[in-house]
């Protein structure tokens, strides 16, 4: 009964988000706005089974020694959180609002940015979409990813979100460690591992570790039409967060910097969404003569 109360509430039409407090409280982001709801769980005790239940149905480890666990199922991406302060189990639910449509019916401004993103595919130029949370960044990537019908695309990502339709894809996704703490494999391993299947397009879902050092050495070695995604609110923010996250994996900013450079054609600022997808600029990166990365706009 529970489950059919939650599964009533992700049907709301416009709900983006729906963020579960425990089991008092709980809100919807519905059409941007956030509202506060009825909490479809009833007990802690509820709450706290169907967590478990959901993360042990995807393979994923949740407990008090592995507390967080990420689920992709169909559009919905849940975060799973045992209490670590407190007594709460905060389970966050983001729904993806398009997943299967052509890139014109996606953009807010089709006309002017549509035949752009069409010609950095075609083209097979190697481009980083970055924006925040909810800004559309994996929607815009796997559209454009679906143009390509006949090239060999690897995917590489933490949670399953990007589900391509093409034939000729292989879908990578990082494993946890067994209750013993054997058998994990991270985003690093698999960029590395994605390489030797004979990849025209490597695409890394989602940039933020150590995973970034193999992708800029293969982008630097002729995998032409790749793609990853960033945490940035804009194009000029980009740099700073590609050379922090070099950092962890041992590149100097210098580096990060010359690597990032030649391995990237073009990077897609996405700002909040409101109708569509809002692409708000295309750059490019550049050197200084200090060797420091910055963007140029293009359009």
């Amino acid at each position: 009964m529970t489950e059919s109360k939650l599964e009533k509430l992700l049907k709301i039409d416009g709900l983006s988000d729906l963020v579960l407090n425990g089991h008092l409280f709980a809100f919807a982001n519905i059409h941007g706005d956030w509202l506060q709801i009825e909490n479809p769980f009833e007990t802690a005790e509820e709450l706290l089974t169907f967590s478990v239940d959901l993360a042990a149905s995807a393979r994923r480890r949740l407990d008090y020694s592995c507390p967080f666990a990420d689920i992709a199922v169909g559009s919905l991406r849940y975060h799973l959180a045992l209490p670590v302060s407190g007594d709460r189990v905060h389970v966050s639910i983001r729904k993806h609002q398009s997943n299967r449509q052509e890139i014109n019916t996606l953009l807010d401004n089709p006309i002017r940015w549509s035949p752009i993103i069409s010609d950095l595919v075609r083209t097979k130029s190697n481009f980083i979409i970055c924006g925040g949370t909810g800004s559309g960044k994996t929607t815009l990537l796997r559209a454009m990813l679906e143009q390509v019908q006949l090239e060999r695309v690897v995917t590489v990502e933490d949670v399953s979100e990007l589900e391509l339709s093409i034939p000729n894809v292989v879908a990578l996704q990082t494993r946890q460690a067994n209750t013993d703490g054997a058998g994990s494999i991270d985003l690093q391993r698999l960029v590395v591992e994605s390489l030797r299947m004979k990849p025209d397009r490597i695409v890394v879902g989602e940039v933020r570790g150590t995973e970034l050092v193999p992708m800029l050495q293969a982008l630097n070695s002729g995998h032409r039409g790749s793609a990853a995604t960033v945490h940035a609110n804009r194009a000029e923010d980009v740099p700073a967060r590609l050379v922090g996250i070099g950092l962890l994996g041992g590149l100097s900013p210098a580096t990060t910097a010359h690597l990032a450079a030649s391995a990237f054609d073009r990077v897609i600022a996405l700002g909040p969404r409101a109708r569509g997808i809002n692409i708000t600029s295309i750059a490019s990166f550049e050197l200084t003569r200090e060797s420091k990365l910055v963007t140029k706009y293009e359009h």
